[in-house]
């Protein structure tokens, strides 16, 4: 994934979570200048902090059963998974 589509990503969660970038910041136990480091692409962000961030999608969807908060690839995944469970019961 290019640097240009992460910081995308990024703020894609943000904004589909309503989230501040103060309110992320905090969420990933970042101060709010190096979050914004990343939405500015002055820093690259490390996939930890966008699988982190993917993952607070997750249980915010799921608190607020809508799932249009995830992102769609990870939406399919999580369908996917789901099947699978289903198959193996």
């Amino acid at each position: 994934m290019s640097e240009n589509s992460k910081m995308q990503e990024l703020v894609a969660l943000r904004t589909a979570l309503g989230f501040t970038q103060s309110r992320m910041a905090h969420e990933i136990e970042l101060n709010l200048r190096d979050y914004q480091s990343f939405e500015w692409g002055e820093n690259e962000i490390p996939d930890l902090y966008l699988r982190a961030i993917e993952r607070i999608a997750m249980l915010y969807a799921v608190r607020h059963k809508n799932p249009m908060l995830v992102p769609p690839a990870m939406r399919a995944e999580a369908l996917q998974f789901a099947r699978m469970v289903e198959a193996s019961l």
